[in-house]
Formats: C-alpha cells, sequence, structure tokens
C-alpha cells in the first residue's frame, strides 16, 4: 500500500497536458447537439400538415 503517490491539493487540481477534459466535454457537447439535431427532425417529420 505504500506504492501510492502523495500529491498535495495545488497538483491534483491541474490540468492534465494532454487536453483530456477538453476532449471529453467537445465531444459530449456534439453528441449532444446531433441527438437533439435527430430528435428535432423526427419530431417535426411526424407533424401533420
Amino acid at each position: 500500500m505504500d506504492d501510492r503517490k502523495n500529491i498535495d491539493p495545488t497538483d491534483s487540481r491541474q490540468a492534465t497536458p494532454q487536453r483530456m477534459n477538453y476532449r471529453v466535454l467537445t465531444r459530449s457537447l456534439l453528441i449532444a447537439l446531433v441527438v437533439a439535431a435527430v430528435v428535432y427532425v423526427f419530431f417535426y417529420s411526424q407533424s401533420p400538415g
């Protein structure tokens, strides 16, 4: 159990150099936009008239 790294809170809050948080947020936003567009198109293709 002594192989765990002990880092201070400031270091643990630092961003990763690969910008993984940015990538996850960007991909999640794109997926949400695609799903919203599909729902929008499906909803309005079913409307009468």
